[in-house]
């Protein structure tokens, strides 16, 4: 019987995990990719160690459903039983965030290009796919430099995120095919505000709860490490807010954010459950009765020394006392924008997931065509959301594919 050849687009997450699968399964695979070289990005996430998972839940939106479904079919252990097949050991944190046991992305990337080798998969790297069709029971991939025929094609091409890194978003490949696309956005980036609340600020680090209101009342929360910049907020607790933010943004809304600062005064235990949006100024009789233990024992224009960093302290030095409650819980500033896809860990929006199954991945209508990853209108939080659910649809295409 003659091999059944797979064209996968794209080598990033996906795409190389649908590579090793389709190939294992005896397929001949072919991996095209637009870069000089696979898994760039990659060698990005996780501050350079590689968040493969996240076995403490599901945190997606846009078509969410469609995720839960996906790790239904193909849950976290499963994708690290993936690795543990190719020879990468992992650990979790109490979190639940899943990291490889060296700690670094770039044994993650070694041992799937060597799993790529050992499969046999033919990878091309500076051949960008410009083109897909059906003609004669085949798919036809269009390239500059020729033409690809297969059985099947996996559009593994990843979103806007990332430009530095090869990111260009082709979605135009599946939107030419008939499928719909979600206005696409940066997410998990930081976040802009106007600049004269946080003069002086610039490059201060320290944990916080964030809550960003909208109208009357609070719209979503984070906690976490906070950090100061000349142009707004940024750190994993800011990179959070940053979907809704630029949501309320695009409506036409101003959007506020409040800073709780006392994480940093010792005060954790009363703001562990802080994921919720709460009112901002919930825990200022907290803070008040924090503040008049602080006075008798400093004078009260010292009450904040040895409980704040320098920068913030000063800040702070020239408010009425009175007002430092206030100001500790529910800091303010309005949100003016969000950072764009150059500081974006991934995109929001891409293709409607409607027409694909989530137990293999493939288009409901046009068998042989596949999707996986970021190109699609899902996204999640900071924690390895989005590479568990980038690996969870490759290995489902790559298996589907291996069975048809």
């Amino acid at each position: 019987m003659k091999q059944k050849q797979i064209i996968i687009l794209g080598g990033g997450a996906s795409g190389l995990a649908a590579a090793i699968v389709a190939a294992r399964a005896g397929r001949h695979v072919t991996l095209l990719e637009r870069g000089d070289r696979v898994g760039r990005k990659l060698l990005a996430t996780g501050n350079g160690r590689c968040n493969l998972a996240n076995t403490g839940g599901y945190a997606y939106y846009g078509d969410a459903g469609f995720a839960r479904e996906v790790l239904g079919h193909m849950p976290p252990r499963a994708v690290l039983d993936f690795f543990d097949g190719i020879g990468l050991p992992t650990r979790a944190e109490s979190s639940g965030r899943v990291y490889p046991a060296c700690n670094q992305a770039a044994a993650v990337l070694d041992v799937l290009r060597c799993a790529l080798d050992a499969s046999g998969v033919q990878v091309l790297c500076g051949t960008e796919a410009r083109e897909i069709s059906r003609q004669d029971g085949r798919w036809r991939v269009r390239c500059p430099q020729e033409v690809f025929t297969a059985d099947s094609v996996i559009v593994c091409c990843g979103g806007l995120a990332g430009p530095r890194l090869g990111a260009v978003g082709s979605y135009g490949l599946l939107t030419a095919l008939g499928c719909r696309m979600i206005p696409a956005g940066p997410a998990l980036t930081p976040l802009e505000t106007e600049k004269a609340p946080l003069k002086g600020l610039s490059g201060l680090r320290l944990p916080a709860v964030l809550t960003l209101c909208c109208g009357e009342g609070p719209v979503e929360a984070a906690r976490g490490e906070v950090l100061f910049t000349d142009y707004g907020v940024s750190g994993v607790c800011a990179m959070q807010l940053a979907r809704t933010a630029d949501t309320l943004l695009q409506q036409g809304k101003i959007p506020r954010l409040y800073i709780d600062f006392s994480p940093s005064l010792g005060l954790g235990d009363y703001t562990q459950c802080r994921m919720e949006p709460r009112p901002p100024r919930e825990k200022e009789p907290v803070l008040r009765d924090w503040m008049r233990r602080r006075e008798q024992i400093l004078p009260p224009e010292q009450a904040l020394l040895g409980a704040l960093p320098r920068l913030l302290r000063e800040k702070l030095a020239h408010a009425p006392a009175r007002e430092l409650p206030e100001l500790l819980c529910a800091y303010p500033l309005t949100v003016t924008g969000v950072r764009g896809y150059d500081q974006a860990q991934v995109t929001r929006g891409g293709i409607d997931c409607a027409c694909f199954d989530p137990s293999s991945m493939q288009h409901r209508q046009l068998p042989g065509l596949y999707a996986c990853g970021e190109i699609l209108n899902v996204d999640g939080d900071c924690g390895g959301f989005n590479l568990q659910f980038a690996f969870a649809t490759g290995l489902l295409a790559g298996q589907a594919c291996g069975k048809r």
